[in-house]
C-alpha cells in the first residue's frame, strides 16, 4: 500500500463506500491512467479480488474505463463523485421513506378492520399537539394543505421554519388564511414571505374549521374550534375524505393572498399609487380599519378616507370585495 494514502478514516463511509474501495480511489487519484497489473502493484491487492473493486466502483461512478485489451482506469473529480453519490443516497432515501409509508399503510388498513377506533387518534394538550404538528410536516412527502385560523397551539407570531425547510426540499404547501389571521401582527409578512420562497396561499372568510392535511393521507383537525389544545388526528376514512373534499371546495372559493394565472387584463383598471397597492394588499387579506392602520402607520380616520376613495374607485360595495377585485387583476 502506498504511504501516506491509505487512512483508517474513511470520508465516503456516510455514502455507501468501503474502506476498501476509498483506498483504492484514492490510489487512482495519484496514479490515473493506472491499469489493473498496476494497481495490483501499487496496493498489493489480489488481482480478482481487485478487480472485483474496480467494478464496483465504475458501478458507483467514482472511476471510468478506457477499451482497450489492457483497460486503464480513470478517477473522476472528488468533488463531482461526492455529489453524484449524495444524489444517489437521496434517492434511495425517498425510495425508503415511500415503501415504508406503504407498509405501514397496508399494517394500519388491516388494523383498522380489526380496531376501528384506530382511525381518530386524539392528541390532548398544547405542546403534544404542537410536536405531532412538527412531526407531521417532516413526514410529508408530496404536500401539506392547511387552513389557517386562530387560536393556535404554538406561538403565531413566530415564523414556521419547518415549512421554509421543507419548502426547499421540494415539499407543496397550500395554505388558506383567514382574515383574523393575517390580522395577527406580523404574521400578513410571514406569509408573504413564505409565498415567496414557494407557498401557494389563499384567503377565505369563515371557512368552516382550522385544518392540516398531509399526502391526503391523514389530517389534524381540533375537536372544538376554540380549544387548539384537543386535536383528532384522522387516518385513511370516510372522514378523512369528507376533509379533503371540504379544503379544495374552500380553496376553489378562496382568493389568492397575491395575483395568480386567473388575474384578468389590467389596462381597463385605474393606475394605482404605491400606497393605493398596499391598502388593497391589506384589504384583500380581510384586515379591519385598526390592523391596516398598524400596518402603515397611518390613523385609522385617514385609512378610512383612503379606503372610502378606492371602493368609489374600483366601484366595490365592500372593503374586501375592493381587496379580491385588485388581486385576482394583479394589482397587488
Amino acid at each position: 500500500m502506498l504511504p501516506g494514502i491509505a487512512t483508517s478514516e474513511n470520508p465516503f463511509a456516510a455514502l455507501g463506500v468501503t474502506a476498501l474501495q476509498q483506498s483504492i480511489y484514492t490510489t487512482l487519484l495519484y496514479h490515473p491512467g493506472s491499469t489493473l497489473s498496476e494497481l495490483a502493484g501499487l496496493t498489493e491487492q489480489p488481482r480478482s479480488r481487485l478487480a472485483g473493486i474496480l467494478m464496483d466502483l465504475e458501478a458507483l461512478g467514482m472511476v471510468d474505463v478506457d477499451v482497450s485489451p489492457d483497460p486503464a482506469y480513470f478517477p473522476f473529480p472528488p468533488d463531482a463523485v461526492v455529489e453524484t453519490l449524495i444524489r444517489k443516497r437521496e434517492t434511495e432515501f425517498i425510495r425508503a421513506r415511500i415503501e415504508a409509508k406503504r407498509l405501514s399503510g397496508d399494517l394500519l388498513a388491516i388494523e383498522q378492520r380489526s380496531n376501528p377506533e384506530k382511525l381518530v387518534e386524539i392528541i390532548d394538550g398544547l405542546e403534544a399537539v404542537s410536536q405531532r404538528w412538527e412531526q407531521v410536516q417532516r413526514g410529508a412527502v408530496k404536500q401539506i394543505k392547511a387552513i389557517d385560523k386562530p387560536p393556535y397551539a404554538v406561538d403565531p407570531g413566530v415564523p414556521n421554519e419547518i415549512e421554509r425547510e421543507r419548502l426547499a426540499n421540494g415539499i407543496e404547501y397550500r395554505v388558506i388564511y383567514t382574515p383574523e389571521a393575517l390580522a395577527i401582527p406580523e404574521r400578513l409578512e410571514m406569509a408573504r414571505h413564505d409565498c415567496g420562497i414557494g407557498e401557494r396561499a389563499r384567503i377565505l372568510e369563515n371557512p368552516p374549521t382550522k385544518l392540516v392535511i398531509v399526502d391526503d393521507e391523514l389530517a389534524l383537525m381540533p375537536l372544538r374550534g376554540d380549544e387548539p389544545g384537543v386535536t383528532a388526528l384522522i387516518r385513511p376514512s370516510t372522514l378523512l375524505d369528507i376533509l379533503i373534499s371540504v379544503f379544495n371546495a374552500c380553496w376553489e372559493q378562496a382568493t389568492p393572498l397575491h395575483a395568480d394565472d386567473d388575474s384578468g387584463p389590467q389596462d381597463v383598471w385605474p393606475r394605482l399609487s404605491d400606497v393605493d397597492r398596499h391598502l388593497l394588499s391589506l384589504l384583500a387579506a380581510g384586515l379591519k380599519d385598526e390592523a391596516v392602520a398598524r400596518h402603515t402607520g397611518m390613523g385609522a380616520r385617514t385609512v378610512s378616507r383612503h379606503v372610502a376613495r378606492l371602493l368609489r374607485t374600483l366601484n366595490a360595495r365592500t372593503r374586501f370585495q375592493a381587496g379580491v377585485h385588485a388581486a385576482r387583476r394583479g394589482l397587488v
